[in-house]
């Protein structure tokens, strides 16, 4: 893998975690078969789906829900919903059910 490549993915998409998420829906989409948008001779999806977003071949909006200054922040939680979380109600299951007990694994 050319180890520029990354440099120039951050000149498409500056924020890092958002090049992650963008470069690894491409790479399951090609993982997929999806048609590949540049010729390149990469060695996986990975590298192939990094290759192609440094070579421009998305446009901006296909792009947009990894762009973080296009998107709006939106809570999680919102304050009524926090409050609910910090009840120490007994009859209110704030906390995920625990896992069952697996077996060990060799």
């Amino acid at each position: 893998m050319d180890p520029n490549v990354v440099f120039d993915c951050e000149k498409i998409v500056p924020n890092p975690y958002a090049l992650a998420l963008a470069a690894a829906a491409r790479a399951r989409a090609l993982n997929r078969g999806a048609e590949p948008r540049v010729n390149v001779s990469a060695a996986n999806a990975t590298e192939r789906a990094l290759q192609e977003i440094a070579s421009e071949a998305f446009s901006k909006d296909e792009l947009v829900p990894f762009l973080p200054e296009q998107q709006t922040f939106t809570p999680a939680c919102h304050s009524a919903h926090r409050k609910w979380l910090r009840d120490n109600s007994a009859e209110r299951a704030v906390a995920a059910p625990g896992s069952l007990p697996r077996g060990t694994v060799h």
